[in-house]
């Protein structure tokens, strides 16, 4: 019983970081290569023979590799994790360890690392305009890590705790729908993202998702709720993008949306089922 219980917290505690990488992540990549312009910087001097151009399909894909990487960090971070859990500035002991041995003294010439300064031919505008991304990422996520179990109100909650994986989830389907559907119309993997609006109508959908779910955990299992909740997020995941796309005449206007775009829903649904049988039986 005890080491059923030890593998459970084992295993939120994955989750747990998983989930704080992935939005950390995304976030932090959302808002530094807009402000450093990073589609300019990785063709800057020998970077470009270095980094992937921004309108690779591997970069659309990046999103979705998170997750693998965050299960990672979760199992790595599990064997010190009660040194610095709960602990006053545990934070900054989890960010030191990270931004000595993951970021500035790597094994390797890594970029923004002492060896990547010294060995490689990189401009040292790319070091320079890299490392803030780096830095408050792994900062936001130590902090989000490490912080006390008491004060972890959002995470602990089951209800909520849901919402934020279907959040994450529903953003990883919309990335892998698209890039499906772009290689079924043949088109430029970077077709959907040259629309900011659409970033708009996707952030949308998810928050509405989102809302819906925390609504849904807390209905009774009827199956008025479960046809309300599934139709609802059907509409904003799917048939509103699609509409979207056709008024606007972009490269990905399909029929097929409607059946791609239903990804996020799928992946989503045997999650939040479980999620409401579980807390059914509390």
């Amino acid at each position: 019983m005890e080491m059923s219980a030890r593998f459970g917290d084992n295993a939120q505690f994955v989750a747990r970081v998983t989930i704080i990488h992935v939005c950390t992540y995304i976030l932090c990549g959302m808002v530094f290569s807009t402000l450093f312009d990073y589609d300019t910087l990785f063709k800057a001097g020998n970077a470009v023979y270095f980094m992937r151009s921004m309108d690779s399909a591997s970069v659309l894909i990046g999103p979705c590799v998170q997750i693998l990487r965050g299960v990672l960090f979760g199992l790595v971070l599990l064997l010190f994790r009660n040194s610095y859990e709960g602990r006053r500035y545990g934070w900054l002991r989890l960010w030191t360890i990270i931004l000595v041995l993951g970021i500035i003294d790597t094994p390797g010439p890594a970029p923004c690392s002492i060896e990547g300064v010294v060995y490689t031919q990189l401009p040292i505008e790319f070091h320079i305009k890299g490392a803030p991304e780096i830095l408050v990422q792994t900062l936001l996520f130590s902090w989000l890590v490490a912080r006390p179990k008491n004060n972890r109100r959002v995470v602990s909650d089951p209800r909520k705790r849901c919402v934020i994986a279907v959040a994450v989830i529903a953003a990883v389907g919309f990335s892998l729908g698209g890039i499906i559907l772009t290689l079924i119309l043949g088109v430029d993997v970077m077709a959907g993202v040259s629309d900011p609006w659409a970033f708009l109508v996707m952030f949308a959908a998810i928050a509405i998702v989102a809302a819906m779910t925390l609504w849904y955990v807390k209905r009774p299992c009827k199956t008025l709720s479960s046809v309300c909740y599934y139709l609802v997020g059907y509409v904003v995941l799917a048939v509103i993008p699609t509409v979207y796309n056709f008024c606007t005449g972009s490269p990905l206007s399909s029929w097929w949306s409607l059946l791609i775009s239903a990804l996020p829903l799928v992946m989503l649904g045997p999650y939040v089922e479980t999620v409401k049988r579980n807390l059914k039986n509390l």
